[in-house]
Formats: structure tokens, sequence, C-alpha cells
């Protein structure tokens, strides 16, 4: 029985904090199965990484120069439709997270959660959507 490698889910990480950025992309890294493939410091870049690289998921931070995440996240939408994006912020989960999934966000995680927990819900959210798109 010959077993199948999955690819990795391609991650662009929107935060205008450069070490959350890094520590981000190290707890991705360390978990496995993750390549960032982006990162962005504003909402309008984010939109750009988005657009360019059609990642499985974007990390999206809340509070952003330029474009804040959820004044980027109908831009990110729209350039990488497919893309599951995750709000990712230290603002409580209540209006905001409302707001972020009313826009098309797939779902809102505080910032500070654990990173084996983040990855795994990452994983979760991708293999839903997988088993979504192959029934249809």
């Amino acid at each position: 029985m010959s077993t199948r490698e999955q690819p990795a889910i391609r991650v662009v990480i929107a935060d205008d904090t450069r070490d959350m950025r890094l520590l981000l992309s190290l707890a991705l890294e360390l978990a496995g199965g993750f390549e960032v493939v982006g990162e962005a410091a504003n909402g309008e870049e984010a939109i750009a990484q988005a657009t360019a690289h059609r990642p499985d998921v974007v990390l999206l931070d809340l509070a952003m120069p330029v474009l804040d995440g959820l004044q980027a996240l109908p831009g990110i939408r729209a350039g990488a439709p497919d893309a599951l994006v995750v709000v990712l912020s230290g603002f409580g989960a209540d209006a905001m997270g409302v707001e972020a999934v009313r826009l098309g966000a797939a779902t809102y995680v505080q910032k500070g959660v654990n990173p084996t927990e983040l990855a795994e819900q990452l994983r979760a959210l991708v293999r839903d959507r997988t088993a979504t798109t192959d029934e249809s």
C-alpha cells in the first residue's frame, strides 16, 4: 500500500509586528506540513501577497497600518477567493469576530493561542474545506 504525502498548507502571514510574523512562521515550520509563502506588514501588503501567492490560508491581524484587517479582508477574498482567512488578533472575539466572519473570514483566533493548537485548527479548516469540495 503506498501512502501519498499531503502537500504543505501554503500560508501568508499578515501582522504589523515583525516578531509576531517570525514567531508564527517558526511555529508553523515546527508543526510541519506548512509553507509560509508570503508575509505582510499592513493590510495593503496582505492583499498583494494573497493575490500573488494564492495561499491555502491567510493569517490576518486586525490592527495594522495602511488598511486594517477588516478593511483588507474583502480585497484578500477578491484576490485569493479560495484562501481561508483566519483572523488572528489580540482583540476579544465578540463584535470584531462577528464582523470578520461576516466579511468572509473562516474563523477568528485570539493571539496567544498555543502554537500546536493553532496548527491543528488550520489543518482542520483545510481538511474540512477539502472534504466539502470533494463532496461537490
